[in-house]
Order: structure tokens, then C-alpha cells, then sequence
């Protein structure tokens, strides 16, 4: 029904005001109860602006123009908005179209798929993965299927950063541990968790015991694969979360793709020596070699994309908002190497706060004073898991609570819609099979009928919203809505009785076919029973 309005709008604008005014239109659904609409579009007041005339002279102008729109009602409102408001049959209908079709996810295939890298986790292989990466971890993975339900040809990576200080500093806490050196916890920041007795174990037997003799870089790459071989990967898995492919920032040292790279803005005089260091000139002077002749990460990130971008449509980043201010220098950097910083997306990862009995938990890698994400996932389960973490903005700070986590009530948003899921399961099952029982949607036109069937109608402009903008809360949120909805509808309508509506049953068989396709895309289970 929306797309019928976009199109017809847009037909209207182009013929009557020029097609440069078409990407002006918007139309959105009304929220606001005491106005007698389903949709509304403000082109006019849009169109006001540049044509410089009355917006309400505007919106009676489209108004008549639009002729043909079966079953939808058209009004204008002050100053300028046009309102859709959709036929009750009409509405009801959708009813039935959703629970035939087979594939509901087939509409939201893009026209012009594309080519798309994207890159999350990419944590410092130096500990396990705890509930701060997992936010990350799980907003990568949905987008991953966000992206290929669009019909786009997707390459997920792991950056594994095996180059610096850091990796430096592990090798040095592990072999530490191996001569009986105690470790301050304010020395050269190093690690000493627990985890460090058995990433020993795994590198003494992979060195047979022969730490002296085992040169830092050798010892890098070794402590590298055990870091990613036997705690991060192993626990990603454990989620569902897997890449292509997990690519070492060693291989742009290797292949000489830094050096490329620097020479090349040192060519275009890009590049400046100051001190004995090498810096990028941009509005804010950036180092890429330290006088000491060490790489910085800039060179090699700017190493990177310059290798990603020559190969994808788009690059997508999925990044800790403390990079926030990272982002500017890296399109910086690439536009001096001559690439279009538009084809780089990148999505800031606000931190998340783990509480249980009210109480907030610390987490430091470094102190070894953390919970790792498997053993989130063992307390709680991959569904909360997966819930939790997009139930807001990525941008915005996230309180995950445990104890609610685990809760079985109307608290727990997860519980609540997959409940909400099994309930209708239940119904279906006494009912039996409805495909070839006539729909009559008259029969649907009661209050609370009506009220879920707007909510319902909700799904293909949420669940479009979310999939284009990679904005997995959105969905979950209305995932929630809906839920609570059918359960207020469930409470008040008695849908067995001795004669069966069997339009409230195709109603309620939709409301499970979205509650199902929803939570797939979020990775997120839906049970038949609780």
C-alpha cells in the first residue's frame, strides 16, 4: 500500500513539477491516534519551499490529480500534508496476502545488488572475547544477514591486528609466566589473566618447551594462531558467527602494500618526514612511521582500504565509538590515495555495561578481570544474547542486564516474542490446517481486530527501514510491539470456540509468520514450544 502511494506521488510530482523533485518525497505512517489517517506525505510543504507558493495550494493540486487509488481515501490537512487513509477491506486483506506468501523476506531484494566487504570484530587476538566485543560481534553478524536477505554479494573479515606493541606485550607476559617473573600489573601493560596459563600450555607445546631459543617474530605468529585457534574463533562459533576470512595485518607488511602506499603519498608529496617520523599532511599532520622506524596502525589501515576499495562496491567498518575521531583521518588518507571516501561506511559501537544483581561488572582484558563472551552465552543463551545487544541504537550505550536476561515474564523482550510465537503455535495446532478454508475479511473488523491488524501492516515499512539503514533495533523493537499487541489480543478475543472465526485464525497465522521472519533476521530463535 505504501509503495502504491510512493509510486503514484511520485508519477504526479514529475509530470505536474519536474523530476528533480522527486527524491523530495517521503511517506511515512501516522502515529498519532486522533488523526484519521494510515499515511501522510509532506511534499507539499517540501515543494513550497523551492516553488515558492502556498504548500496548501500544492497538496489540492496533487490531491486531484490522483485519480485511480482503489480502496485509499486521499485529504489534505494544514498547512500542506496529504493523508492516505486505507480501506478497512483493504487493510484486511493484507491479512491474508501475508499468511500465503511463502517468502516474506523476497520483497526487500535491492534491484542493483553490490559487492560488499565487511569487517567486524577484528578485536587484538591478546584474550578471549568478552560481553565489551560482543556488541560488536553480534551487530556484525546480523548485518552480514541484513545485507544478503537484500540480495548483495557479501565477503565477511576478521582484521587480526598481530603487529605492535601489543602482540610484543603478550609474548612477554607468556614467557613471564614461563620463567616464574611475576608480572606488575603497572609494567609495560601486561596481561595476566588466567587465560595466560593456558595460551602457556598451548605455545609450550607448540615450541616443545624451547623459549629461549624462540625469536619474537616467530613467537608472534605462533601465540597469533593459538589466540585466534583456540579461543576467539572457537567462541564466535559457538554463536553462529563466522567469516570468510581472517586476514593478518602481517600480510600488508609481507606483500608490501604499506610501502606502496607511502611511497605513493610521498610521490604526490602527501607525505612529510618531521623528525625522523613520517607523517600524512591533512588538517591534522598523522603519523604513519614513528622516528624509530615502527609502523603505525594508520599506515596500515590506510594499507588496507586502499586494498579493499580497489576490490568492493562498499566497505563496511563496524568499529568501538572510540574510533570516533579515527574516522575523519582514515577518509583523509584515502582520498589522498585517490579513492571515493563515500564507498566507506562505517558503523560506531557503543560500549556495553554488564550488570547482574544490579550490580556492574568490570571488565579489563588486560587484568584478566572479565566475562567472556561463551560463558555469557552458557548463563543466558545466543537468543538473549542476540536480542539484547540490538535492542537499541548501536550508537547509544547499552545496560545489559542479566537478571532480566534470564527473567520469563513481560520484562524480558525476548521471552516475550517468542512466547508470543508458541502461543499462536498452540492455537494453529488446535485449529488445523487453514489454507483452504475461505477468508472473509469482514470478519475482522471488531476494535481489537483492527488494532492488531495495524500493528501487523507495520512489518514491510519496519522491517524495509531496518534492512536498508542496517538498523537491527528498529526491528526488534516493533518485534516487541507486535508481540504485545497479539498478547493484549489474545487476552481479550477467545479465538477456540465451538464456531471458529477462522479470519481472526489466518490474523493471528500472520502475526506468527512476521514474529518468525523477524526474529530469523536477528539470528534469534522461534520456539513452537515453551
Amino acid at each position: 500500500m505504501k509503495e502504491t502511494i510512493v509510486e503514484k506521488l511520485t508519477n504526479i510530482v514529475i509530470n505536474k513539477f519536474g523530476k528533480e523533485y522527486a527524491p523530495l518525497i517521503e511517506v511515512s505512517r501516522v502515529t498519532k491516534p486522533h488523526i484519521d489517517a494510515d499515511f501522510y506525505s509532506n511534499i507539499a510543504m517540501k515543494l513550497a519551499k523551492s516553488l515558492k507558493q502556498n504548500p496548501g495550494n500544492i497538496a489540492k493540486d496533487i490531491t486531484e490529480a490522483i485519480v485511480d487509488l482503489d480502496g485509499i481515501s486521499v485529504s489534505v490537512a494544514k498547512p500542506g500534508y496529504i493523508n492516505f487513509q486505507i480501506n478497512k477491506n483493504l487493510k484486511n486483506n493484507s491479512v491474508y496476502e501475508i499468511a500465503m506468501t511463502d517468502d516474506l523476506l523476497a520483497s526487500f531484494k535491492v534491484d542493483n545488488p553490490k559487492k560488499i566487504h565487511l569487517e567486524f570484530v577484528s578485536a587484538n587476538p591478546t584474550g578471549p572475547l568478552h560481553v565489551g566485543h560482543g556488541r560488536g560481534a553480534i551487530f556484525g553478524n546480523v548485518l552480514k544477514k541484513f545485507l544478503k536477505v537484500q540480495g548483495h554479494d557479501v565477503h565477511s573479515e576478521y582484521y587480526v591486528n598481530n603487529v605492535g606493541n601489543q602482540m610484543r606485550n603478550l609474548w612477554e607476559s607468556v614467557r613471564r609466566r614461563h620463567s616464574g617473573d611475576k608480572v606488575d600489573l603497572d609494567e609495560d601493560d601486561l596481561y595476566v589473566g588466567d587465560y595466560i596459563d593456558d595460551v602457556h600450555a598451548a605455545m609450550s607445546k607448540s615450541i616443545k618447551g624451547d623459549f629461549e631459543n624462540c625469536n619474537e617474530k616467530e613467537a608472534i605468529d605462533i601465540l597469533c594462531d593459538i589466540m585466534i585457534s583456540k579461543f576467539i574463533k572457537p567462541d564466535l562459533d559457538y554463536l553462529d558467527i563466522t567469516f570468510d576470512e581472517w586476514y593478518k595485518e602481517s600480510n600488508l607488511v609481507e606483500d608490501d602494500s604499506v610501502k606502496k602506499i607511502i611511497e605513493k603519498l610521498k610521490n604526490s608529496k602527501d607525505a612529510v618526514e618531521i623528525d625522523g617520523a613520517l607523517m600524512l599532511k591533512a588538517d591534522e599532520l598523522r603519523a604513519m612511521i614513528k622516528s624509530n622506524g615502527d609502523l603505525t596502525y594508520f599506515a596500515s589501515d590506510l594499507a588496507y582500504h586502499d586494498k579493499k576499495l580497489k576490490n568492493y562496491e562498499l566497505v563496511i567498518d563496524i568499529w568501538g565509538a572510540d574510533h570516533h575521531g579515527y574516522v575523519p583521518r582514515i577518509r583523509e588518507g584515502l582520498k589522498k590515495l585517490g579513492h571515493d571516501d563515500s564507498k566507506l561506511q562505517v558503523k560506531l559501537i557503543q560500549f556495553a555495561n554488564l550488570y547482574k544483581n544490579k550490580e556492574k561488572i568490570s571488565m579489563s582484558t588486560r587484568k584478566g578481570t572479565f566475562v567472556t563472551l561463551k560463558k555469557l552465552a552458557d548463563e543466558i543463551g545466543n537468543d538473549a544474547i542476540y536480542f539484547f545487544y540490538l535492542t537499541k541504537n548501536s550508537n547509544q550505550h547499552l545496560d545489559f542486564d542479566l537478571d532480566v536476561a534470564v527473567s520469563q515474564d513481560k520484562n524480558n523482550p525476548v521471552y516475550y516474542i517468542q512466547y508470543a510465537h508458541a502461543r499462536i503455535e498452540k492455537i494453529l495446532n488446535q485449529v488445523g490446517p487453514i489454507e483452504n478454508i475461505k477468508f472473509n475479511p469482514e470478519l475482522i473488523s471488531e476494535r481489537e481486530d483492527t488494532d492488531l491488524i495495524d500493528k501487523l501492516n507495520q512489518y514491510k515499512d519496519i522491517f524495509g527501514k531496518s534492512l536498508l539503514n542496517l538498523e537491527p533495533h528498529l526491528l526488534a523493537n516493533y518485534l516487541y510491539d507486535l508481540a504485545s499487541e497479539f498478547h493484549s489480543y489474545y487476552s481479550s478475543v477467545k479465538i477456540i470456540t465451538e464456531d471458529i472465526n477462522y479470519s481472526r485464525v489466518y490474523l493471528i497465522n500472520s502475526v506468527q509468520k512476521v514474529l518468525k521472519n523477524g526474529l530469523g533476521l536477528l539470528n534469534v530463535s522461534a520456539p513452537t514450544k515453551m
